[in-house]
């Protein structure tokens, strides 16, 4: 909770690479290492580690996953969504793309957490914007939004939306 208020306190101040440098030590701390430098080969290889992953996943068998409880990875995610807030306020671009990626990772790997849907709405626009995969990237959208109605809070349906309005339902 304190690193989550320094953070937020860091980019008010307007000191939003000390924050972002504090969430990357963060995250490295908890095992979730962020690649140093992002070039279109790290995101195509996070691309295809996602796709071959999700392959073998149906629609249901996605809106079925357990809901994540393991308190590291449910704060991992956490920053992540916050690095990806402060990555937006200083044009950084490049990581934005595999923050998504490494959510859905996460969320394969211990459950959904509540920003999970966020994630599947920003791949299936990313899919269908940018990689021209417009079913690929629809189906994703959609089971954005079937799991928003699926988590309890209704603290992130803001964001879910707004990443599925990218791609026209």
């Amino acid at each position: 909770q304190a690193i989550s208020v320094t953070v937020s306190l860091l980019n008010c101040s307007g000191n939003v690479p000390a924050a972002v440098e504090l969430i990357k030590t963060t995250l490295s701390s908890l095992d979730e290492e962020l690649p140093s430098a992002v070039t279109p080969t790290v995101v195509k290889k996070h691309l295809d580690n996602t796709k071959k992953q999700l392959a073998l996943l149906s629609d249901d068998t996605l809106l079925s996953y357990l809901t994540m409880v393991n308190p590291s990875k449910l704060f991992a995610v956490e920053l992540l969504v916050e690095l990806y807030g402060s990555l937006t306020l200083i044009g950084e671009r490049a990581t934005l793309r595999i923050i998504p990626l490494k959510v859905i990772q996460i969320s394969l790997t211990y459950g959904m957490s509540p920003h999970s849907p966020t994630a599947f709405a920003q791949y299936g626009s990313y899919l269908a914007l940018i990689e021209d995969e417009f079913e690929e990237g629809y189906r994703y959208v959609k089971l954005a939004l079937s799991l928003m109605k699926k988590i309890p809070s209704r603290a992130h349906d803001g964001s879910i939306m707004f990443f599925s309005n990218h791609t026209k339902l």
